[in-house]
């Protein structure tokens, strides 16, 4: 992509871009070939995890796209006269007198010549969804209770107003000349706050400090401050909306301080110097080539001895 700003870019343009994000860089803690590797990663595996978070993107931060985009789930038990599964279609064909062998459209084929009421249950949902994204029932869940969370808390409903959803950045940075990209969740240009929505298992202050410095979200945020910075973006502060992914689904406000930024952007820009230095040399080292000494970890030496004896 050419340098710029770039609103309702699609995703996977997005993720298909050879741009340095900030989740490659995140694997250079790992090592070079790590990163490198990520780079490499076949563009598009979708698992629940990945799936779950773009739905919850969505109906927190653009409901009306997410109201556009995704249908909710229907229940079977509601349509009982509906033909569901193959063995349903034989069991009609049957019934109807009709041969019971070959795939699911041809019997389907032999139902509908036979009795033009036969209902199917595929023929429902694509009435439903009409284009749409079918939600499972246990995601639209998901969705529904965060959703409810957001709206009830007094800050965190007011947060994702008057502001940019999923705006793309791409630069090119001055220290190393690698293009580089990020994508920020929402964007307040007229309080200059980058916010980033992150779900989790604990929404507690002392568990997402650590879930930060686990998954870096300190580095991105410093990526996304420089991206904002360089394409003359208005941008000061970086915070996180941590919602927890099960009942209650409560939600933690949290801003990054100056000292954490500092400390992300130190490694940023470390991590950026150390993938431009192995991109010129064509060389990404992983772990030690020599043997290492390995000990127990210190926490192992202080463990307090067994109990011995028979009371």
């Amino acid at each position: 992509m050419e340098t710029g700003i770039y609103d309702n870019l699609d995703e996977e343009l997005y993720h298909s871009d050879e741009a340095v994000s900030s989740t490659i860089l995140k694997e250079m803690r790992r090592s070079p070939r790590h990163a490198y590797s990520r780079t490499q990663q076949e563009r598009g595996k979708t698992t629940r995890t990945l799936t779950l978070g773009r739905l919850l993107h969505a109906c927190v931060l653009e409901p009306d796209r997410f109201k556009k985009d995704y249908a909710p789930p229907l229940d079977p038990a509601a349509y009982p006269d509906a033909l569901v599964s193959q063995e349903d279609y034989k069991a009609c064909c049957k019934t109807l007198g009709l041969p019971v062998s070959g795939t699911k459209q041809v019997l389907k084929e032999r139902i509908q010549e036979a009795a033009d009421d036969a209902v199917f249950w595929d023929d429902i949902l694509a009435e439903h969804s009409k284009g749409r994204t079918l939600i499972s029932q246990p995601d639209f869940d998901i969705c529904a209770g965060v959703m409810s969370s957001v709206q009830h808390h007094g800050k965190a409903s007011k947060v994702f107003t008057d502001g940019v959803s999923e705006r793309s950045l791409f630069w090119e940075d001055p220290g190393t000349e690698l293009a580089c990209r990020a994508r920020m969740d929402y964007y307040r240009e007229d309080i200059g706050v980058v916010f980033d929505l992150k779900t989790t298992t604990d929404a507690r202050l002392e568990s997402f400090q650590r879930d930060v410095f686990k998954y870096g979200y300190h580095i991105s945020a410093a990526m996304y401050l420089e991206g904002c910075r360089q394409l003359g973006l208005k941008a000061t502060a970086f915070a996180w909306l941590a919602i927890e992914k099960e009942p209650p689904y409560a939600i933690g406000l949290y801003m990054a301080s100056p000292e954490m930024l500092a400390a992300g952007d130190n490694d940023f820009r470390d991590y950026l110097a150390t993938f431009a230095a192995c991109k010129e040399s064509s060389f990404w080292p992983s772990y030690s080539d020599d043997f290492v000494t390995i000990d127990l970890p210190p926490w192992a030496h202080n463990k307090p001895l067994l109990q011995s004896g028979v009371s």
